[in-house]
């Protein structure tokens, strides 16, 4: 057992961190815009491109000999703006020509895929959006801030989720650093060791948050108090390493931090994005260091080393629970329940 410390302990909260709070999953969002182009006149022009894009890529997939796969929202937009840049993707060069069907349904221009690209980014903005209900909905996630209090020191969450459940669960007197100034300007200073603010809860969103808009002529990014249907969202091959930021820092501050922690507590995370899952695995095989992983499904811990390209060697550094993410942050995130998790010194960094 190991005392908690400053950065003893990080959190990479997934899309299944938020389900409590009936924020839906990527396969229901996947569901209700298959149903609005079936039958909402806005969306039923785009029900042949979505058809024929989604056959691709499930196409793809099983040249690959996986039959199990099903498209999911992040992976559906990220082709779609793949599909965007045309001439201007890398592998342009190398292919013969685009696929006629594609030229058909795409329109002059791609203009159809650019039009059903921000249909989609839009009503990805209102599911994720709180609208109703919203402190029952996230009183859950007070538990972060509970935790923090207890331990007393300052505690840095990851989120892949674009939604507000952790800022909404905040109370009003608390102190939670999202990166922006007093302003609303994005300033990667409010996260240095050697800045002045004294947060008690550091939060990256290393895919964008709704509430987040980049002013298209400076590059600046602003943080706004309600959601934004432009926002800030960044989905598929966007996401492995953008060169601007906060996503390069963001990215880079996981690295980090999972490189001096002695314990990741990963809630509701899927393994499904391989840059991610590199940088979990450098920090297994660097290190005697922990992971406790939460989520719904059954134990599968071998599955997840073989994500992390790690062999069964290191099981015994990953902790499985099969809860819920309200199940756990409830009754299983307290100070004395997670010290017995962390190991001493000497056991991590061996």
């Amino acid at each position: 057992m190991g005392l908690i410390k400053a950065d003893s302990i990080i959190f990479l909260i997934g899309a299944g961190c938020s389900m409590d709070a009936q924020i839906k999953t990527s396969g229901q969002m996947i569901h209700e815009i298959e149903e609005l182009i079936k039958t909402n006149p806005e969306w039923m022009p785009f029900r042949n491109l979505y058809f024929y894009v989604k056959s691709a890529i499930l196409y793809a997939d099983g040249i690959q000999g996986m039959f199990d796969n099903n498209i999911n929202i992040e992976r559906l937009v990220g082709v779609l703006r793949d599909l965007k840049k045309k001439e201007r993707n890398p592998i342009y060069p190398f292919i013969g020509s685009w696929n006629e069907k594609l030229i058909e349904l795409a329109g002059e221009g791609f203009s159809n895929i650019d039009k059903f690209d921000k249909l989609l980014s839009k009503k990805i903005v209102d599911f994720v959006t709180l609208h109703n209900n919203t402190m029952a909905r996230v009183a859950y996630y007070k538990k972060f801030y509970d935790f923090q209090k207890s331990i007393q020191a300052p505690i840095r969450v990851f989120s892949l989720n674009y939604d507000q459940c952790l800022e909404k669960a905040k109370l009003s007197d608390y102190d939670l650093e999202c990166g922006f100034d007093e302003n609303s300007k994005w300033s990667s200073e409010r996260f240095s060791n050697t800045s002045d603010i004294s947060a008690g809860i550091y939060l990256y969103k290393l895919h964008g948050s709704i509430d987040w808009v980049r002013d298209s002529a400076t590059g600046i990014l602003m943080r706004y108090d309600s959601p934004q249907e432009n926002a800030e969202l960044i989905f598929g091959t966007d996401a492995k390493l953008q060169s601007v930021d906060p996503f390069l820092f963001n990215v880079y501050e996981l690295r980090y931090y999972s490189l001096l922690c002695k314990l990741i507590v990963i809630i509701g995370y899927s393994f499904n994005d391989s840059h991610i899952n590199g940088l979990l695995g450098q920090a297994l095989r660097s290190s005697n260091r922990k992971l406790l992983v939460v989520d719904t499904s059954d134990d599968y811990t071998i599955l997840i080393l073989e994500k992390l390209s790690l062999d069964s060697s290191y099981q015994s550094q990953v902790v499985y629970k099969k809860l819920t993410a309200k199940e756990f942050l409830e009754s299983e995130l307290t100070k004395e329940k997670v010290e017995n998790l962390i190991p001493d010194d000497d056991e991590v960094f061996q």
